[in-house]
């Protein structure tokens, strides 16, 4: 007979292979090949070294692109085939995306500049890719909370936390947390945790911290991920989810 901890542990393997099928994506986090913050001008894009803005991929893309106009937090594309369009930053619609064989690249805003992130379907990140390990399950770490519109509740290890999420409007919620094992067992800017939602209002969640998860930033050092806020520093080692990956500590 499967017991409970045994369903549970199946439902933790099926969690864990879709989040590294996610993660080798062909737009992945494990694609991400460049960041560059860019100035007001028009740039060219491509390959080639005469451009401004340098891509990979060179011999498996076009050399020179186009060129790209950015004025304060405004982008428009001139594509090398004559068309023009804006970009919207921080969209991921296919027509705020350039895309020409296997890279592409996106204008992100950030802290009031703009910044160009570059992906590449073979950077070395996603070809070169080992997998994540996890700590062993603990049913233990699946923590009861209350969610009371801004902030989740609980108890852990005798002790009450409000944690904050990044935006309490969004479902799933997505926390970053830190503990004891940050920087050592585990990579030291915080893993995430996104939680379901039962429904819009106040009432009971669960933080399964067992599905705490390496942000981008500890595969790549282009992604620009969020620390935890000093409410989500947790005093205990949590030993569940994914363990540091590499040598992005």
């Amino acid at each position: 007979m499967t017991t409970t901890t045994e369903t549970a542990q199946q439902a933790q393997q099926a969690w864990h292979q879709e989040r590294l099928r996610a993660l080798q994506a062909p737009d992945g986090w494990l694609t991400l090949a460049g960041l560059i913050w860019l100035e007001d001008g028009l740039h060219t894009i491509g390959p080639a070294a005469d451009c401004a803005l340098q891509l990979p991929g060179a011999g498996r893309c076009p050399d020179r692109w186009g060129r790209l106009q950015i004025q304060g937090l405004t982008a428009v594309w001139h594509d090398a085939d004559g068309s023009t369009r804006p970009l919207q930053p921080n969209a991921t619609g296919p027509d705020d995306i350039v895309q020409k064989g296997p890279v592409s690249f996106m204008v992100l805003a950030r802290d009031g500049a703009l910044a160009l992130r570059i992906k590449d379907s073979a950077a070395d990140t996603r070809t070169g890719f080992q997998g994540t390990t996890l700590f062993p399950f603990n049913p233990a770490l699946q923590i009861p909370a209350h969610w009371d519109g801004a902030q989740a509740h609980c108890d852990i290890d005798g002790r009450h936390y409000a944690l904050r999420p990044q935006n309490a409007e969004a479902d799933p919620l997505h926390f970053v947390i830190g503990d004891a094992t940050s920087g050592s067992l585990s990579y030291g800017g915080g893993r995430f945790l996104y939680v379901p939602r039962a429904s819009r209002a106040p009432g009971p969640i669960l933080l399964d911290l067992n599905r705490c998860i390496n942000p981008p930033c500890a595969f790549t050092r282009y992604a620009l991920c969020p620390v935890p806020p000093p409410e989500n520093r947790l005093h205990v080692a949590v030993l569940a989810g994914e363990t540091n990956y590499g040598d992005h500590a």
